[in-house]
């Protein structure tokens, strides 16, 4: 397995800081899943990216252990929009529990780790349901500090990392743009 290779990373937050693009987010998770079916959204609450996929022609599942989150994506996404619906199944994401391995050409985690008590769980969760050659995409909020309220915030990049390297991946390009507080990744699993 070739080393993984760090494409761009130090980004600078502070005060002056431009609050995030989701929408923009999204258009980069979907470009990156081209051509990978289906696509599990990891914490994907009210369904904005299942919905920017599905209309993309993915196959796609939703999940969430919030009823509340899950019952809102259904009305998102509604099923006569002319593409197939996502299935959206209530689960914690830590665990993955009734998704088999291997079942997935892409996985996404946006801003969802830092909602998790163990994000390297998550990862790993994800990790397990991709097929060979699936692709792993995160987008996370960058650490704010020593200070910051949840795990994900509070660890600086090096730990981000070695979670990720951990996870084995055959291509790791961590994508962090001066101007956003917004870390994105994208792990590409080995083929075999």
């Amino acid at each position: 397995m070739a080393p993984p290779s760090v494409v761009a990373t130090g980004p600078a937050s502070g005060p002056q800081t431009k609050p995030l693009d989701e929408p923009r987010i999204r258009r980069w998770i979907a470009c990156q899943c081209a051509g990978a079916d289906p696509v599990l959204d990891t914490g994907c609450g009210a369904g904005e990216l299942c919905a920017d996929l599905a209309r993309r022609g993915h196959r796609v599942t939703g999940v969430d252990r919030d009823p509340a989150q899950l019952a809102a994506a259904r009305r998102t996404v509604p099923p006569d929009e002319g593409h197939p619906g996502p299935e959206w199944l209530p689960e914690d994401g830590e665990v993955l529990g009734h998704l088999a391995d291997g079942t997935f050409g892409a996985a996404t985690l946006v801003f969802a780790l830092h909602h998790m008590v163990d994000p390297p769980a998550g990862l790993r969760a994800a990790w397990r349901v991709l097929r060979p050659g699936g692709r792993l995409l995160v987008a996370e909020m960058l650490p704010k500090g020593p200070d910051a309220g949840d795990l994900c915030h509070r660890i600086g990049l090096t730990q981000w990392v070695s979670w990720l390297i951990a996870l084995g991946p055959a291509e790791l390009r961590l994508l962090a743009p001066a101007d956003e507080e917004c870390l994105l990744v994208r792990l590409g699993r080995a083929e075999h």
